[in-house]
């Protein structure tokens, strides 16, 4: 049995208890006692609807935590992977300039023993090197030669000093990448960490909900139990009524008997509506239009009834009830019995509506039905 249905059949209950004495002194008679379980029915129900509202919201907000968790850690490991290859390159210029400097160092070296000795020795060695040649062009050979290992020095020199230079350069701008990037990497953790702690409250607050539904799933079962041995009870009640009485004529009777109420639009089917079941037929009309029984039977109930407002319940007798919701005004009281299309009261817009309509249920032996089992046709 639905959440609606359980809260309207324990509503039948009350009324249809009313006027039973109580069966033992000092215990709470059956209406008392159909009239806590629809009070716990009622906030039981909207304390259900509730929780529920709140688990998916924090269901949501949890995967919305998710999402960014999971976006933020594919920052956080890019960052990380992008400064270990940064890492690398710095370490490898580093390496590069090691092996740039060792050269440097020996070619700077070779240089200065080179130019130490010809100090010592002076330009009387070159001068004795082209003297000591055999002829004219073999002196020729030797100045080229010693022309072209001085301007080699020169050369090798100023190449190993320009390398240097340019792994220096790389270094400073591969540690200035790293140094950025390892910023990066502080500040996208910190956020990480900032989101797995919303992350983590968020799923406690699931958690949390999510146990509260339950709770009070389970409350509503113990509910439902109670609710079931109650609407028993109507059908023994409706059992020991007296029979409602035949037809009688009226505007508007259908096949099955049943007039509609009133002539007015169809504004509204038996059915879902809004994400929930809408458990009767509406019709519009304005306010104060009279609403006519649709078949002979005995008023059980005339009186406010939460969210259905002034409410109207006859028993036809023939384990049908109808139920006339949102009246302006009631023409009848309980225990009455009326004849089909005879005014029991007036459209308005009690109870939660949002304008006056009638809302009219059918009700076989407490569960609704689709009024167009019993209404067909147009009202007018």
């Amino acid at each position: 049995m639905g959440r609606s249905t359980r809260r309207w059949v324990a509503a039948l209950a009350v009324v249809i208890a009313a006027g039973v004495p109580a069966a033992v002194a000092g215990a709470q008679t059956p209406d008392q006692q159909l009239a806590d379980a629809q009070a716990r029915i009622d906030a039981v129900a909207g304390e259900l609807d509730r929780a529920e509202d709140a688990a998916e919201g924090a269901e949501v907000d949890l995967a919305d935590a998710d999402r960014r968790l999971t976006a933020i850690e594919a920052v956080v490991n890019d960052v990380a992977a992008a400064l270990r290859r940064q890492r690398a390159a710095v370490s490898d210029a580093g390496q590069r300039l090691a092996e740039v400097e060792e050269e440097a160092e020996v070619v700077r070296a070779s240089l200065e023993a080179r130019a130490a000795a010809m100090f010592k020795q002076g330009a009387v060695r070159d001068f004795d090197v082209l003297l000591s040649a055999g002829d004219a062009e073999e002196a020729l050979a030797r100045s080229t030669y010693l022309r072209a290992l001085t301007l080699d020095d020169a050369a090798t020199s100023e190449s190993l000093a320009a390398a240097q230079v340019a792994v220096e350069v790389e270094r400073e701008r591969f540690s200035i990448e790293e140094e950025r990037l390892d910023e990066m990497l502080t500040e996208q953790r910190e956020l990480l960490a900032d989101v797995e702690r919303l992350r983590d409250s968020r799923a406690l607050a699931a958690a949390d909900a999510r146990a509260r539904v339950k709770q009070l799933e389970g409350e509503q079962d113990d509910l439902e139990a109670e609710s079931e041995r109650l609407e028993q009870l109507i059908r023994d009640r409706q059992a020991e009524a007296p029979s409602a009485d035949g037809p009688a004529p009226g505007a508007n009777v259908t096949s099955g008997g049943y007039a509609w109420a009133f002539c007015g639009p169809v504004t509204s089917e038996y059915g879902p509506r809004w994400g929930r079941m809408h458990q009767g037929i509406d019709v519009g009309g304005g306010t104060g239009t009279p609403i006519g029984a649709s078949k002979a039977g005995r008023v059980i109930f005339a009186g406010w009834q939460g969210g259905y407002g002034n409410l109207v319940l006859i028993d036809h007798g023939d384990g049908v009830v109808t139920a006339y919701a949102h009246q302006n005004a009631l023409a009848v009281s309980s225990g009455r019995s009326v004849s089909r299309g005879e005014t029991i009261g007036y459209v308005g817009s009690t109870g939660n509506v949002t304008g006056p309509h009638l809302h009219q249920e059918f009700r076989v032996n407490g569960s609704p039905v689709d009024p167009r089992q019993y209404l067909s046709g147009s009202p007018c």
